[in-house]
């Protein structure tokens, strides 16, 4: 086994940052050591460029960096040269089924678009709950990132990829229904990793999951051994395409059951051990 074979890929949320959402200067400083070493080391996560920027500002992407995996594999962006190397968006068609289901279930997620220039806009229509209006303020609090509220999604003008909609557990099911069927696309929905009583859905083209993000990345880098690490529900398909599959101490039981290892101290603890293991460190 070679080094320059294996590409280790982690989750984020739950799984290398820390519950205040941060990653640890300890973690961020063992990863930097590990890539200067040549180690190739990246990221598939549910959530945007903007708020990905700020939490991993500490880690050095270098221009031979494997990309990151964005929104659950809607977005594969190279982070050095600050460019989208895959984009799976959803047609118009597609989209426009898609919200109008979701508004004749009073459903009102956030919607993400994508202009031409790789810009990326969040519109909502409404903030039915606490949940949504959380979000919302966090993001603008922590990340500075723009919300725009529309009267209607015909105001839309650029390319929907995203949609997320956040609820108890029966809202979640409710919006589930509702789009059952629609064709092109894929959904996962899960329980917040830091409040209980929230729950996700996600929803995009059906070309993007976490296991095309494996894929995609397995491409670009050519590794032949991909590890990965997850917390939730929406790792499972990270979990399939991937050669070895490493849950953390605090995972969701189902994906432990799908671990071919436990992650005790952590993800960055785990590389250092594997790769010592292995002779490669």
């Amino acid at each position: 086994m070679n080094l320059c074979d294996i590409l280790f890929v982690s989750d984020l949320d739950g799984t290398l940052l820390r519950p205040d959402v941060t990653l640890d200067p300890k973690d961020a400083a063992q990863l930097n050591a590990l890539a200067e070493a040549g180690v190739r080391i990246t990221y598939a996560t549910a959530r945007t460029i903007r708020s990905v920027s700020h939490i991993l500002s500490d880690l050095h992407f270098a221009p031979d960096s494997p990309p990151v995996a964005l929104m659950n594999g809607v977005l594969i962006r190279d982070m050095a040269r600050g460019v989208y190397l895959d984009i799976a968006a959803m047609s118009p068609e597609t989209s426009a089924m898609l919200l109008r289901a979701m508004s004749d279930a009073g459903a009102s997620p956030f919607i993400y678009a994508l202009n031409d220039a790789g810009e990326l806009f969040t519109y909502y229509h409404s903030l039915p709950n606490d949940a949504m209006r959380t979000f919302m303020d966090d993001r603008i609090r922590l990340y500075q990132k723009p919300f725009q509220q529309i009267e209607t999604t015909d105001d839309i003008r650029e390319t929907v990829i995203y949609c997320c909609l956040l609820g108890s557990e029966q809202d979640i099911l409710r919006a589930e229904a509702a789009i059952q069927g629609i064709p092109k696309i894929r959904f996962t929905s899960y329980r917040d990793n830091y409040d209980p009583s929230v729950f996700y859905l996600e929803i995009f083209d059906e070309r993007a999951d976490k296991r095309h993000a494996v894929e995609a990345l397995r491409t670009v880098t050519s590794a032949k051994t991909v590890v990965c690490f997850g917390d939730n529900l929406n790792d499972i398909p990270m979990f399939e395409a991937s050669d070895i599959r490493v849950a953390v101490s605090g995972a969701h039981p189902e994906l432990k059951t799908r671990a071919d290892a436990i992650a005790h101290d952590g993800v960055t603890a785990w590389i250092v051990q594997y790769l010592k293991d292995n002779a490669l460190l």
